[in-house]
């Protein structure tokens, strides 16, 4: 049994705890209260979500005594993450207002889609409600539900309008992976490996020799990933919050090619995971290229992924494709190409002005 526990992440006024537990769903509502973040909660979800998990979740809120509930269900995956979604359920939160001028609080119970809209939603609806990150996958659990950062896609690349927002809690319970697919574990564990490489050996040793069991939904081993991925994300965003002082931005290796791949084919093929998992490995031979990291290492990255099961070839797009997607990207300033590269297993550095031919020869050997 998992005894809960609680990172705090340290923002002077933007502080929040981050709690992980076990089984611990039943006391979300009262924390909710303890914390005083609102008294009527609008629960954004999905539709997968909301079928497994909606009406626990509404059963424990009004067990707390939470009177006024609304939920707003949004379609599962990525491609729902859009603005006219966005749009709608900022017409629904407008409504359960009603003019009341209600004490609202957003509650996201879902993945990484359902934690940044409905973060979007909450920092403009009243130019900003207080909201809280319920995450259900492991994607959003390491890596999406902490941070702050909440946008939705456009058709030209992937969070392209959105802000930075904090939540005010981040409500962890281990036990709602055990209905995740097979996919989405390994898709999540992609973002794990991240860690690893960008600031932690120890990590990524323990992912080669653990990886069978979390992906058997161990959650002792659970437990230790989470809760480190949590430990190094806060520490990063701590020092850099808004991104611009080139700490937090370590946290995007992988993401430039990965995000390429995705808006190339249109949110449609790979999960984020998956494609942040290509990424990687196109980011480690980039900077094996440029002398930066070795070949043994970047052999070890690509052997951990292909035990974990994850893509390692590009299909559904092409070279073109990718490279127009690639110039859309957020971290490239001034037209000029920014790249996360690996130094070694727990080191990674910022890299700018890369060659455009070497990119674009990286990208096509992962062509299929």
């Amino acid at each position: 049994m998992i005894i809960p526990e609680k990172i705090n992440l340290n923002l002077g006024e933007n502080s929040y705890p981050i709690i992980i537990g076990q089984d611990n769903l039943a006391a979300l509502g009262n924390l909710i209260q303890e914390l005083n973040l609102g008294r009527d909660i609008f629960l954004i979800t999905n539709t997968v979500v909301a079928k497994l998990y909606g009406d626990t979740v509404i059963k424990h809120l009004r067990q707390a005594g939470i009177k006024h509930l609304q939920m707003s269900v949004i379609p599962d995956g990525e491609q729902a993450k859009t603005i006219e979604n966005w749009h709608k359920v900022l017409g629904e939160i407008a409504d359960f207002d009603n003019g009341l001028n209600k004490r609202l609080v957003v509650v996201n119970l879902g993945g990484g889609v359902v934690g940044d809209l409905g973060g979007f939603v909450a920092a403009v609806y009243r130019r900003g409600i207080n909201f809280v990150q319920v995450p259900t996958t492991l994607l959003a659990n390491v890596d999406s539900g902490v941070g702050g950062k909440v946008a939705v896609n456009f058709k030209q690349g992937k969070n392209l309008v959105g802000a930075f927002y904090q939540p005010r809690l981040v409500f962890v319970d281990l036990s709602l992976l055990k209905s995740l697919p097979q996919a989405e574990m390994r898709a999540g564990l992609a973002e794990v490996v991240k860690y690893g490489v960008i600031a932690d050996s120890e990590l990524f040793a323990f992912l080669e020799q653990n990886y069978h069991a979390i992906l058997q939904y161990d959650l002792e081993a659970l437990h230790h990933i989470v809760r480190r991925s949590y430990q190094i994300k806060a520490q990063m965003v701590e020092q850099d919050e808004r991104d611009t002082k080139g700490i937090r931005a370590l946290l995007n290796f992988g993401h430039t090619f990965g995000h390429a791949i995705e808006t190339a084919t249109n949110y449609a093929r790979y999960r984020h995971g998956e494609a942040v998992a290509i990424g990687m490995i196109c980011a480690a031979q980039l900077a094996e290229e440029l002398g930066m990291f070795s070949q043994g290492e970047t052999q070890r990255l690509e052997a951990l992924m292909a035990k974990i099961g994850l893509p390692a070839k590009i299909q559904g797009a092409d070279l073109a494709q990718i490279m127009q997607a690639m110039t859309h990207d957020k971290k490239f300033v001034n037209k000029k190409n920014r790249f996360i590269l690996p130094v070694k297993i727990g080191e990674a550095a910022v890299k700018e002005g890369i060659d455009e031919t070497l990119i674009k020869k990286i990208v096509a050997r992962r062509l299929e």
